[in-house]
């Protein structure tokens, strides 16, 4: 059921029905002073994409109660996951907000769990949330089901991609890639593949992608959909279930892109001034073999030979070990000019280009020895008080020894 909903959502139709009951029924429940929708439908995707998190029981509620939102109005997410519960803005080099939604730059594990929000103002204040799930590969619930009739025509669509400029135009495969234009399959507005008059024949599984660009980085955007036909009794078959057998004969036969697997998009790689610093670019190759994805590092958009880090810094041979392909960028002693310089990891083979940006933050070496200076100061004045009583402790003793001789005289 939640699977159909959720293709419902993507589709925009006849979506309002349904969330409104939902909208009414639970709007009786009260969090503190806020009032409880949804929850949201859950969704799963695949790491090393850009995804969106949307909350759309929050957007309808807004437009059918014709809510204002005004300067007084605050909106606030927060994220937990089984392990902790953290602030979007301790991941802002790669987890975003933007607007009413979150955008995940890209997605990896550790971002599944439940998002939170909270939006308030003068008026009300509503809260909800979504359960997100990010897996390693593909997996039977990031598939999603589409079920029609022979003879229809059939419509399905690509999501999230309003949120991003695209780069080139948005392919689907079907085991390859299929052949769309003014035949069987036409693209609709740029979002949407129309199948017409389908048949039990064009049952399977459907893949959109598309290479999408933020701020000035590429990303990839994919959704898979299992189509099932249902027609005369003498054509069609009972349903099949989507099992681990028939996702991997499908994952095996269909056109999966490659993707970065570190390092992460905007984040930062710290050392210190006059130590050896080696940076890993690892891109998982998914289907694709090895030799058509070429990886390489540009050092402020240029080659490192010609970078000012020529001389000291060179690539390695690239290594395989299994699906992924490793380039080590090893830079053999870091200068104070280095601090802040821009690392790209890039791949690219004949369909799409991915690149990763991380930067160099130099430690402050004048905090270090301050630092270091405050530890060796702390360990001497320790062994001199050591060895002050250490050199008092004969003296007592001699003292008392001399008390008792005087004594007895």
């Amino acid at each position: 059921m939640s699977i159909h909903r959720q293709r419902l959502f993507d589709f925009g139709t006849c979506v309002v029905i349904l969330s409104m009951r939902l909208i009414l029924n639970s709007a009786l429940a009260l969090k503190g002073s806020c009032v409880v929708l949804g929850p949201e439908i859950p969704d799963y995707q695949v790491q090393g994409e850009a995804v969106v998190i949307s909350f759309p029981f929050l957007e309808e509620t807004i437009r059918y109660r014709k809510l204002r939102l005004d300067n007084s109005s605050a909106f606030h997410i927060a994220h937990t996951n089984p392990r902790n519960q953290s602030s979007l803005k301790s991941h802002r080099e790669r987890v975003m907000q933007s607007g009413r939604s979150v955008l995940l730059l890209p997605s990896l594990p550790e971002d599944s769990g439940t998002y939170t929000y909270i939006l308030r103002s003068d008026t009300f204040c509503l809260t909800g949330s979504i359960s997100i799930k990010i897996y390693e590969a593909e997996e039977t619930n990031t598939i999603m089901a589409y079920n029609t009739h022979a003879g229809e025509d059939a419509i399905i669509n690509c999501p999230h991609l309003k949120y991003f400029k695209r780069k080139g135009n948005l392919k689907w495969y079907k085991s390859s890639a299929l052949p769309v234009g003014g035949g069987l399959y036409t693209l609709e507005r740029g979002l949407f593949l129309a199948i017409k008059n389908i048949s039990v024949k064009d049952e399977g599984f459907y893949t959109c992608r598309l290479n999408v660009i933020f701020n000035n980085t590429q990303y990839n955007v994919s959704r898979t959909w299992r189509v099932q036909v249902s027609g005369p009794e003498s054509e069609s078959a009972a349903p099949e279930v989507v099992t681990s057998n028939n996702l991997n004969a499908f994952t095996s036969s269909s056109y999966s892109f490659p993707y970065i697997v570190f390092p992460v998009n905007g984040s930062f790689i710290e050392s210190h001034l006059g130590s050896r610093l080696v940076i890993l670019c690892m891109v998982s190759t998914g289907n694709q073999p090895v030799q058509s994805t070429d990886v390489t590092w540009l050092v402020n958009g240029q080659s490192v030979e010609n970078s000012h880090l020529g001389g000291r810094a060179f690539l390695t041979d690239r290594s395989i070990t299994g699906k992924h392909l490793e380039v080590q960028l090893v830079i053999l002693e870091l200068q104070r000019e280095d601090s802040g310089t821009e690392l790209k990891c890039i791949y690219q083979n004949q369909d799409q280009k991915q690149e990763a940006v991380t930067h160099i933050k130099l430690e402050d070496s004048e905090s270090l020895w301050m630092v270091a200076a405050a530890i060796s100061s702390c360990f001497i004045l320790m062994v001199c008080v050591f060895m002050y009583h250490l050199c008092r402790m004969p003296q007592k003793r001699g003292d008392y020894v001399q008390a008792r001789q005087n004594s007895t005289i």
